[in-house]
């Protein structure tokens, strides 16, 4: 090893942990598999026979909210023709969060949906080719780890159909995925304009931004707080505007949601990943298999892109167990575009645990 060079595997969390650690991660790893695999996923309700169909093919979400797009772009106001639609097809329009915020039918009832699409794919293109880079740059990753650009490419392939371009979440999740290649602890303003993006077209894009104020705060850089914060107060306003608008074109008659408390657990989140990435195209069993080695994949890599990537990975994981309901699979598009970039790092982090107990297993004295 030349003078100055990063000792091997720096970058790998597992190399060289205790035995009892190494021997629980694996245990944790085997169980997660076979609980994806035993369970066969979860129901995943929303695109069958009885959802909601609309011109071209679309069926459900992307049906409804292309029947919006349609009465915007012919000059209705967003909450009077999202009102109408979800009152004609059966939606929920109570409480405020059973209906999406304006803002992504509002852009592309202004640009039109050819240039949304290209948009999408731009971003979709921004993401892969900054992940590409930023691993490229991480001291003391092995040149193979670029690979994981591969992985985000396949998994926000949805952005090249037109279907996409109007599901919140594809362009949530490629925002998400752009955001988190941007993020540097140093230099947090740009990250900070995509997530401010994202959370305005979707809510459930805060926790990202939840997560990086978390992190300025432990960093004490109160610059980058202050920001995260205003973000958090603008959003907030937002939504105030949003639930008020909302609220006028309620009637007392109009359905409320059941709720979200789907507490699918495991087989949930396993499900939703597997219909939302381009696992949908193999047998649920693959993603059962590939989800935890993606997850133990980022858990391996030490660095602070690693733990932010991760705490991505795990507060939505925790969401889709615990609240999500079958007919809301398409939120596993949050996370599809970067979870698998862990499968890049597992070999070395299955081979680190794997050495932790030969190695504790060779010091033990012999009879």
């Amino acid at each position: 090893m030349t003078a100055g060079a990063p000792p091997l595997q720096s970058w790998n969390r597992f190399a060289g942990v205790p035995r009892p650690i190494a021997a629980g991660l694996l245990a944790l790893l085997a169980a997660l598999t076979v609980l994806g695999v035993a369970s066969g996923g979860a129901r995943i309700a929303g695109a069958g026979a009885g959802a909601m169909h609309g011109e071209g093919g679309l069926v459900g979400d992307h049906a409804l909210y292309g029947r919006v797009l349609h009465r915007v772009e012919a000059g209705e106001p967003y909450y009077a023709a999202v009102a109408a639609e979800h009152r004609a097809n059966h939606y929920p329009l109570k409480p405020f969060m059973a209906v999406r915020l304006p803002t992504l039918i509002y852009i592309v009832a202004t640009i039109g949906v050819p240039v949304a699409m290209a948009l999408g794919l731009l971003v979709g293109i921004l993401a892969v080719l900054v992940w590409r880079q930023r691993i490229r740059s991480e001291p003391g990753l092995p040149r193979y780890a670029s690979l994981a650009a591969l992985f985000i490419a396949v998994n926000l392939s949805q952005l090249v159909e037109r279907a996409w371009v109007l599901m919140h979440e594809a362009v949530t999740g490629a925002l998400i995925a752009l955001a988190l290649a941007l993020y540097r602890p140093a230099r947090p303003w740009a990250a900070m304009a995509v997530v401010a993006v994202a959370v305005a077209i979707r809510e459930t894009a805060l926790p990202v931004a939840m997560l990086f104020g978390l992190f300025a705060l432990i960093d004490r850089d109160w610059r980058a707080a202050a920001g995260w914060l205003v973000l958090g107060l603008a959003f907030l306003a937002g939504l105030a505007a949003h639930i008020s608008a909302l609220a006028a074109v309620t009637l007392p008659t109009d359905l409320a949601s059941p709720g979200w408390g789907g507490f699918g657990g495991w087989a949930t989140y396993v499900a939703f990943v597997h219909e939302t990435s381009i696992l949908r195209f193999m047998p649920l069993w693959i993603a059962a298999l590939l989800v935890p080695l993606a997850l133990l994949g980022w858990a391996s890599w030490k660095s602070r892109l690693g733990l932010a990537g991760l705490g991505v990975q795990i507060v939505y994981a925790l969401l889709l167990m615990l609240f999500a309901r079958p007919d809301n699979f398409y939120w596993g598009m949050l996370v599809a575009p970067t979870l698998f970039i862990g499968l890049v790092f597992a070999p070395a982090a299955l081979g680190a645990l794997a050495g932790s107990l030969r190695s504790e297993k060779a010091r033990l004295p012999s009879n």
